[in-house]
C-alpha cells in the first residue's frame, strides 16, 4: 500500500524558538504556529478559527529557526506528521501531534520594518538540500500573496 506523509502548511510563530540538545548531542528546537481559517455563515457573517500546530525541527535548520525566528513572525513550512507518545511527570501517558520540519521559509511580513531584516536577507535556509542561497533570495512578498503562489505551484 502506498502512503503519503506530507504537509505544507504557513502562519505566524507563537512563541520563540527554544534551541535544545538531546543527551546524544542533537539539536532540536520546539516551536508553534498559529494558521487562521476564514468563512462565512449562513447568515453572510465572516467567521475565523485559528488551529495551533506544534513543530520540531532537527540540526542546521533548528539552529537557524532558534538564531533568526521570534514570536509573530511569518512562515511556511513543508515537513511530515508524527503523532508521539511519553509519560509525563507523573506517570500518564501524554500524545503530541506535531510537523517534523524539513523546510522552513521565513516570509516578510508586509508591516515589517525592513532595516531590521538585514541580517536575514544574507541567508534562506533549506534543510532538505543543505542549500544556502544568494543575498536578497528571502522574498518580500506579503504571506498572502507567497503562501497563493506555492498552493498555485502545486
Amino acid at each position: 500500500m502506498i502512503s503519503l506523509n506530507r504537509v505544507m502548511v504557513a502562519g505566524n510563530l507563537t512563541r520563540d524558538p527554544e534551541l535544545k540538545v538531546t543527551p546524544s548531542n542533537r539539536k532540536f528546537t520546539n516551536m508553534a504556529i498559529a494558521i487562521n481559517d476564514f468563512w462565512k455563515n449562513q447568515d453572510g457573517k465572516m467567521l475565523k478559527k485559528t488551529s495551533f500546530i506544534n513543530l520540531i525541527a532537527w540540526g542546521s535548520l533548528a539552529e537557524n529557526c532558534a538564531k533568526y525566528l521570534k514570536k509573530g513572525r511569518p512562515v511556511m513550512v513543508e515537513g511530515r506528521i508524527e503523532c508521539d507518545k511519553y509519560e509525563d511527570k507523573n506517570g500518564k501517558t501524554q500524545y503530541i501531534t506535531r510537523i517534523n520540519c524539513i523546510n522552513v521559509v521565513f516570509l516578510e511580513n508586509s508591516s515589517r520594518n525592513t532595516e531590521s531584516n538585514d541580517e536575514l536577507e544574507e541567508e534562506n535556509f533549506c534543510e532538505s538540500s543543505k542549500i544556502q542561497s544568494k543575498k536578497n533570495s528571502i522574498s518580500k512578498k506579503p504571506v498572502r500573496k507567497m503562501v497563493k503562489e506555492v498552493a498555485e505551484a502545486y
